[in-house]
């Protein structure tokens, strides 16, 4: 009976889906406003909120006319619907036999009733209820909506990063393994730079030739106090991130050599050394297989570290908690000791492992460095230095400058030469 005003039923649908649609919407716009006074700068914070507080303006003229279309139209088509219904029941009334009326439930009050309630709730059905029901569709849809996109943006994040091919292929079985690995590194033009920030340079065109079994020493300003895993570790790299032209090992270009193997050879002892909630044992022997504990307590012992251990109710079998939490720094860097020379690596890097120890677990972790760099002459030792005091024994140190090596040499010749690094030293007290 209401098909001849479906077109403003049909309006009154739409307009009420787009009312139902303003709650997502407006919360939308306050999670705007939001993010504009958490992430933006002062400058831009002003400009995203005046254009945020624009947009809930229009919205909220938007959403007047909105509700003003969905009332009208249901009201309009509601009310000629009931008066369709009134006239045909009437109608109908006029056309019935006398006895129709003599029973109770036609009596005239029952059919005033009828004529007047029962045709309000069918204009409630067709109207204000119809409304209801367009209005939770709109609220569903696009309440979901956001969750929606924001479900399809996520995975296509997901798809990107498993579409995307790395620079080094860390699983690569390819290259090029020494059968004997002499320990010569040479950097030729070597260049790294934060990948982040491109016009930082900290290393620039960087020369060097480290012969097999030479202790080399860098020292400079700020630009060194980089770890050794974020600059010089970076020989494993290429491009603009790490290398400059290239890196060879034994006169190889590195990119020939198996990257699984290249890394086999390399040692690393950091600032801060990582543990894992496991045993000492298996702290030590993390990554290898087929381990006999005779040369984990031989590796231990070298270290330094072995006397401590023996006297730990568990011994070797103790749990150093959570990155160590259960052993002093001294401890912890002295188990980082024996991990990397129970490998027996041919190489060593090494980040200053003592600048933030007191002294008597300095000498002990001194100790075990030293071990580790000369129990093998013919192991090559690449050390990052902060503590100049730590470094007087090397065969080569070199000092940089705005990434360049601007002074080369034995402590002894250095000192003579009374550059940079014997100013370094005087400000250290350490001449």
């Amino acid at each position: 009976m209401n098909s001849p005003e479906w077109i403003t039923i049909l309006i009154g649908c739409i307009a009420c889906i787009l009312n139902g649609a303003g709650q997502p919407l407006f919360a939308f716009l306050v999670t705007k406003m939001v993010d504009a006074f958490k992430y933006c700068s002062n400058s831009e914070r002003r400009t995203h909120v005046l254009i945020t507080c624009f947009i809930f303006l229009l919205f909220g003229v938007a959403l007047l006319v909105v509700r003003f279309v969905q009332y009208a139209t249901f009201a309009i088509s509601g009310s000629k619907l009931t008066q369709r219904i009134r006239s045909k029941a009437f109608a109908c009334l006029l056309r019935q036999e006398v006895a129709y009326f003599d029973r109770p439930e036609n009596s005239s009050g029952a059919i005033c009733t009828r004529l007047s309630s029962d045709a309000l709730s069918i204009q409630e059905m067709s109207g204000t209820r119809l409304g209801a029901i367009c209005q939770a569709i709109g609220l569903s849809l696009f309440g979901i909506s956001h969750r929606i996109a924001s479900s399809v943006a996520a995975a296509e994040r997901f798809f990107d990063l498993f579409d995307r091919k790395p620079v080094i292929n860390n699983t690569s079985t390819t290259g090029i393994e020494l059968d004997e690995f002499r320990g010569e590194i040479k950097f030729d033009q070597a260049k790294f730079i934060y990948p982040t920030r491109p016009t930082s340079i900290i290393l620039n065109k960087l020369q060097l030739n480290i012969r097999s079994g030479q202790r080399v020493a860098l020292v400079g300003m700020l630009e060194l106090n980089v770890s050794v895993e974020c600059s010089l570790g970076n020989i494993f790299r290429t491009g603009t991130s790490g290398c400059g032209k290239t890196t060879f090992l034994d006169d190889i270009d590195i990119r020939q050599l198996n990257l699984q193997w290249v890394r086999s050879q390399f040692g690393l002892v950091s600032q801060e050394p990582i543990l894992f909630d496991l045993t000492i044992a298996e702290n030590i022997t993390y990554g290898l297989e087929n381990v006999s504990i005779e040369d984990i307590i031989n590796a231990a012992k070298r270290a330094n570290i072995h006397h401590f251990i023996d006297q730990l109710p568990q011994g070797y079998e103790t749990r150093v908690g959570l990155k160590g939490s259960f052993l002093s720094g001294g401890e912890k860097q002295r188990i980082a000791i024996a991990r990397v020379l129970i490998r027996r690596p041919k190489v060593l890097l090494l980040d200053e492992a003592t600048s933030a120890m007191d002294s008597h677990n300095e000498q002990l972790v001194q100790e075990a460095l030293e071990q580790a760099q000369t129990e093998d002459s013919s192991r090559t030792s690449l050390i990052i230095a902060h503590r100049l005091s730590t470094i007087r024994s090397c065969d080569l140190i070199c000092v940089l400058d705005g990434g360049h090596i601007v002074e080369s040499g034995t402590h002894t010749e250095l000192i003579q030469r009374r550059g940079i690094y014997y100013n370094m030293l005087a400000q250290n007290n350490l001449q």
